[in-house]
Order: structure tokens, then C-alpha cells, then sequence
């Protein structure tokens, strides 16, 4: 006996098309206690340099390789939500033949979901970011530099279009405080005077690294609105940097002189 093939109405593949949404409708990230979960954040010193470079290319990695993207499918299938164009490809990756319909994922590739939705980890990762004041005479790392908060940043714009957002944010880097983000900006334009102090020759009384004055400006003029923000003058930018007196004492007549500042009380935006 043959068998007829059902035929698809019409239409049908372009209304489901329509229904799909744009943006994954994921509001409420579930925490049972009878679920396995992953916190990048257990068992590392929070205060350690090195433990956040950790947590951070692991975030990265995790975004990357579609980590958090899988998980919001699974989840969004358990919560019977609309899926995404990209959900369906991630979800449909996950099954395989002999899998039972009704069988929990709880695990991927041996771990399981996050414990916290992608932009609280972000969030919280990008707190713990802030160096505050920046003292140029200490040992940086890259998190705390011109490394990790632009990284965190491309990475975010890159992945985090795909992803679900809280309900009153519009866009992936909106994620972040507009404060917290201003900070950072203006902390990475610190890694230009970053050494200053930690030698007998890094110094400004040094004339090879004056040039460093100049290239702290240029990545001031990168970031007008930061400038802007935080309604930076000289007297306040030293309030964040924090430059060896011997130093300093050289640093503001430069700074002065290279823009032209009438005192060090002048709002810098006017003058970049």
C-alpha cells in the first residue's frame, strides 16, 4: 500500500516565519535546586588579577562557542516560548537519533546551564573590572587595561545580538550602567600612562616617555563622551589616575600646555 505524502498549506512556511520572534523572549532565568548548574565565578578569588583574566576568556570562550546561545534554547523549550531562527539552529544541534522527546538536557558537552543569564555575568564580570583610582606605578594586568574591557565589549556586539536581554534593555552593550561603561573607557586610556613610577627611568623627567602625555590625549579624543560624562577638568582626572608626585608635578603643565588649557579647573572636552 503507498503511503501519500501530506502537503503543506500554503502560506504556512511564511507564517511561521512571522511568528518566529526576533529576539528570544527568555525573561526569567529558572534556578531549581534539582538542576545541575555552571557559575564561572565559584571557587575563584573575585580579588585576584589572574582569577578574573580567567573568568573573562572563559565568558569569552562561552559566548563563542554558542555556550550561553544552546542553554537559552533548551531553556526557552522547557518554558514552551517561541524560538528564535538561531535558537532552532542551536536546539537542533543538541538532538540526535534514539534521543527520547521528552528527556531534560541537562547537560552540554559535560556541563551544565549557567547559573545566572549571559548579562548578569556580564554585568557582574565588568564591575570587577574597575581599577579605581588607577595607580600608574603599579603592575597591571591586561584585564584592568586597554585588554579587557574593549575584548568584553567586541565580543558583546559580536554574539550578544542572539541572545535574551532584561525587559527594559533595548541593546546588548546597554547591559552595562552607562557609568560603569564610561569608567572603563576611561581606564583603558590609563594604560598609556600605565609604568609610570615602576622604574628609575619610566618617568616623565625622562624625555623618551613624554611621548606618553600625547598618547594619553589621543585616546582621551577617542572618547569625547566619556570626557564628557564625567565632566572631566585636570583637577578631577587626578582624582581617577594616580601618577607618582614627581610625576604629576610634570604631568599637569604638560597636559596644560598640550591643550592649551587656561587651568587645570577646565572642562577637557572643550579642549580635545
Amino acid at each position: 500500500m503507498s503511503k501519500q505524502k501530506s502537503k503543506r498549506p500554503k502560506g504556512k512556511k511564511k507564517r511561521e516565519a512571522k511568528r518566529r520572534p526576533e529576539r528570544p523572549l527568555l525573561t526569567i532565568w529558572p534556578i531549581e535546586s534539582d538542576v545541575p548548574t555552571n557559575d564561572l565565578f565559584t571557587y575563584r578569588r573575585l580579588d585576584d588579577p589572574a582569577a578574573l583574566e580567567w573568568i573573562l576568556e572563559d565568558f569569552i570562550y562561552e559566548l563563542e562557542s554558542g555556550y550561553f546561545l544552546q542553554w537559552e534554547a533548551v531553556v526557552s523549550q522547557e518554558q514552551n516560548l517561541p524560538l528564535t531562527k538561531k535558537q532552532q539552529e542551536a536546539l537542533a544541534g543538541l538532538l540526535h537519533f534514539g534521543d527520547e522527546p521528552d528527556e531534560r538536557i541537562l547537560y552540554i558537552d559535560e556541563i551544565p546551564r549557567p547559573k545566572e543569564p549571559w548579562y548578569a555575568i556580564a554585568g557582574k564580570l565588568a564591575s570587577l573590572m574597575v581599577k579605581h583610582p588607577f595607580h600608574t606605578s603599579e603592575i597591571m594586568y591586561g584585564i584592568y587595561d586597554e585588554e579587557g574591557w574593549p575584548m568584553l565589549v567586541s565580543v558583546i556586539s559580536k554574539h550578544g545580538q542572539h541572545l535574551s536581554l532584561p525587559a527594559s534593555v533595548k541593546s546588548p552593550l546597554d547591559i552595562f550602567p552607562s557609568d560603569l561603561q564610561h569608567r572603563l573607557w576611561l581606564q583603558t586610556c590609563f594604560a598609556s600612562l600605565s609604568g609610570l613610577g615602576q622604574d628609575e627611568i619610566l618617568t616623565l623627567a625622562n624625555e623618551e616617555q613624554q611621548d606618553r602625555v600625547k598618547w594619553f590625549i589621543r585616546d582621551l579624543r577617542k572618547h569625547k563622551d566619556t570626557v564628557r560624562y564625567l565632566n572631566l577638568t585636570l583637577d578631577s582626572l587626578l582624582m581617577h589616575v594616580i601618577l607618582p608626585p614627581e610625576d604629576e608635578v610634570l604631568f599637569v603643565p604638560m597636559m596644560i600646555e598640550q591643550l592649551s588649557l587656561p587651568s587645570p579647573q577646565t572642562p577637557l572636552v572643550d579642549y580635545l
